[in-house]
């Protein structure tokens, strides 16, 4: 039987509601689009896909794309 009249019952599962909310959370989709991951390209669609991020070297020489 559930003791729904004991008050550590009630702390108990308000707990475990409260840490399965913070586990749940992150696995859901935002409403708010390009909130959950600023810095991939899709979240800023202003910013080139093909921008240069690092200089790339082979042998100590500088090559551009």
């Amino acid at each position: 039987m559930i003791p729904i009249h004991d008050w550590q019952f009630w702390v108990a599962t308000v707990l475990a509601i409260g840490a399965l909310v913070v586990v749940v959370r992150p696995l859901l989709p935002s409403k708010r689009k390009g909130a959950s991951c600023p810095s991939c390209p899709s979240a800023n669609p202003k910013t080139p896909s093909n921008e240069h991020i690092a200089t790339l070297t082979i042998d100590g020489k500088s090559i551009k794309r």
